[in-house]
């Protein structure tokens, strides 16, 4: 998950002891790029699922060179990853190839005071050699492969696809209203945020200069930050995500296709469920196919926006709408279905 900042777990601040120790697992996606000064403090960007910028997505096919650098972890550390990575090459036509060398496009330190990080898809070209692009802090040395090392792996990596967190979803007010004072309360607490950072790295959703690709919000994404119940107003708990869901698998799949011969090593996962798991229908369908068809994977992207950006207007409609509803039924006023049925 993404920082450049320590991040502490809640007893360890003497408070709130009764809460599950995974909830001090803060992550903070570095979806803007770091000052030229490259000091800690500047790298914290703004913390953002299946979301992502089509901008940031390697080119289809791509093999991406990762290594470990220094601090560089364990031999079991190090295995952990290599093993775990193959599930998102499962879904997504990309290959994770490990070298030795220290010039690999992701370079991977297992520094234990830094929290878990990565930068997004292909701003890491942008990252100086001498730097990490991912870290994590929260791997750990035993033998065996534990549900939160897999979600970690998994989502730090995801990152790199070129993901962004879902919990700041533009579409994330259709079913999840965050209660801003106890979201800004809690972190300011147990992590030592400002209040602008709180609102930067959780409150704050992403506009469509940040994101194209995207559906209604996947609390179940590997991509979903934790959420106690507490602060939202559905009190929903969303505890940590340890596996890919299916929206995270069609995603991988629509926006890294298997074209042609190439097979998904998933033969569940294919054009057709992810297209249907998703939700994408009518000319967007149709649109979305042909260009699978045509093996343009990069016109297939550019569909998949046009059909998000749609969706999304979509919702804000129905929003608009249903609010004016109410303030027309608060108000005594008949309804547009009212107002329908005294004219029939």
């Amino acid at each position: 998950m993404a920082t450049h900042f320590s991040t502490s777990s809640v007893g360890a601040h003497g408070e709130d002891d009764h809460v599950p120790e995974w909830y001090s697992k803060c992550c903070a996606d570095l979806s803007k790029k770091p000052a030229k000064s490259g000091a800690s403090s500047t790298r914290l960007g703004v913390m953002r699922a299946t979301l992502t910028n089509a901008d940031r997505l390697w080119d289809n096919g791509s093999t991406i060179s990762f290594t470990f650098v220094r601090p560089a972890g364990t031999r079991i550390q190090q295995e952990k990853v290599k093993t775990v990575i193959k599930e998102w090459e499962r879904y997504a036509n990309i290959k994770f190839q490990f070298t030795t060398s220290r010039s690999a496009t992701i370079r991977i330190s297992f520094d234990t005071t830094d929290g878990s990080w990565s930068y997004v898809g292909k701003d890491i070209l942008s990252i100086q050699r001498n730097w990490a692009t991912m870290n994590f802090g929260w791997v750990s040395e035993r033998q065996g492969i534990t549900e939160e090392d897999r979600g970690v792996i998994l989502h730090e990596f995801g990152h790199t696809l070129g993901y962004l967190h879902e919990h700041q979803n533009s579409r994330r007010g259709e079913n999840l209203t965050l209660d801003e004072q106890a979201v800004i309360e809690y972190f300011m607490r147990t992590q030592g945020w400002t209040e602008p950072d709180v609102r930067q790295q959780i409150l704050n959703v992403y506009n469509d200069n940040e994101v194209s690709n995207f559906s209604a919000i996947d609390t179940t994404s590997i991509m979903m930050y934790f959420m106690p119940a507490e602060m939202n107003v559905e009190r929903i708990e969303i505890k940590p995500n340890n596996k890919l869901s299916a929206l995270d698998k069609a995603f991988a799949f629509l926006n890294y296709p298997f074209l042609g011969s190439t097979a998904s090593v998933d033969p569940t996962v294919n054009v057709t469920t992810s297209i249907a798991t998703i939700g994408i229908e009518g000319e967007f369908k149709d649109a979305v196919l042909s260009e699978f068809n045509e093996g343009d994977w990069d016109g297939l992207r550019d569909e998949f926006t046009r059909w998000s950006l749609n969706e999304k207007a979509k919702a804000v409609a129905a929003k608009i709408h249903a609010e004016r509803e109410k303030a027309k039924a608060e108000a005594g006023a008949p309804s547009a279905e009212g107002e329908q049925a005294v004219l029939a």
